[in-house]
């Protein structure tokens, strides 16, 4: 499946995964769900890691009149309308850190951010992402990793991001409670769940790298797919470095089950441990029975997606969040 973000290219999977910030280069932006970056990218030296949403540089500014004028036309106190030469503008609203914390070992960041209820009112669908501004940094695009309605009435959203150096990520990251940041509506389709019918979709398998757990930690807490059949594919480096482990009992407790994949020990990647132990336990019916979804690493979501074409599943029933 194919979509255009600011006449982006898009790629088949992940972070708007969530937590890196790559940069924009001044040329339009290849925004990809699983195959190149990861959406939670903003600023700093673009790199192709993760795969659910990439994002790159901005033009350069505009002129300071021109700037003012389009503060003037925004008509809200404290907004500020970003204008790419490639796209419809963004307006950015003014925002504030609640929390930050480590998510896991290494670069990984649970951020807590008081965008206000009108805006949070925009997230609808697992899978949606904002662009973030830190002072006059380049926006970086993030995966919400919060559920729909989960701080209802607060007006607050939760992202998992990963630092960069000399990325809007890296700034987030450093961010402590109270300060200013700068956001843009929620934006995206999110995941298309609609083409897994309960009724005909019995069994759903997710697959994620590192911090593209993001956008489907989102789709497990709403409950969207609750009495199917559902196995996570979880890959990260080791077990200290997993984002979100405490939250995997209760996923299991809700029927969701945790294959862990650890890329320092033997077990292989993520797509390596799902030919080896899950493909062959796929009902013969998988062509119309199973459903997927992926967010992260570029090779990871192309090696599964051919694995799982093979065996008769539809792309179509192959979901990515861009």
């Amino acid at each position: 499946m194919q979509h255009t973000l600011m006449r982006a290219n898009s790629y088949p999977a992940g972070a708007a995964c969530s937590g890196r910030a790559s940069q924009r280069r001044t040329q339009p932006v290849t925004v990809c769900s699983a195959a190149s970056r990861s959406l939670q990218y903003g600023t700093g030296p673009l790199r192709g890691s993760s795969a659910c949403g990439a994002s790159g540089r901005l033009p350069a500014p505009f002129s300071s009149a021109a700037a003012a004028a389009r503060r003037a036309a925004a008509g809200r106190r404290g907004a500020v309308r970003v204008q790419a030469n490639w796209g419809a503008p963004v307006e950015f609203q003014p925002a504030k850190v609640v929390s930050n914390s480590p998510a896991a070992a290494g670069p990984l960041h649970k951020v807590v951010i008081d965008v206000g209820a009108p805006l949070a009112a925009g997230y609808t669908v697992p899978g949606q992402f904002v662009q973030v501004k830190v002072g006059d940094s380049k926006p970086g695009f993030f995966a919400i990793a919060s559920a729909p309605g989960a701080h209802a009435g607060t007006g607050q959203l939760e992202f998992l991001i990963k630092s960069a150096p000399g990325s809007t990520a890296e700034l987030l990251c450093n961010a402590k409670a109270g300060d200013g940041v700068s956001v843009s509506p929620v934006m995206g389709k999110g995941f298309p769940l609609d083409r897994l019918p309960a009724s005909t979709t019995r069994a759903v398998l997710l697959f994620a790298t590192g911090s593209g757990i993001s956008p489907l930690r989102a789709v497990i807490d709403s409950g969207a797919l609750a009495g199917r059949d559902v196995t996570l594919y979880y890959g990260t480096r080791n077990q200290e470095s997993t984002a979100y482990r405490e939250l995997l009992p209760q996923w299991e407790a809700a029927g969701v089950k945790v294959v862990p994949v650890y890329s320092e020990s033997k077990q292989g990647y993520v797509h390596d441990v799902f030919e080896r132990e899950g493909l062959a336990a796929l009902p013969s019916d998988a062509a119309s029975s199973v459903g997927a979804l992926l967010c992260g690493h570029k090779g990871m979501c192309q090696a599964v997606t051919a694995l799982l074409t093979a065996k008769g599943v539809p792309p179509e029933k192959i979901l990515l969040n861009f």
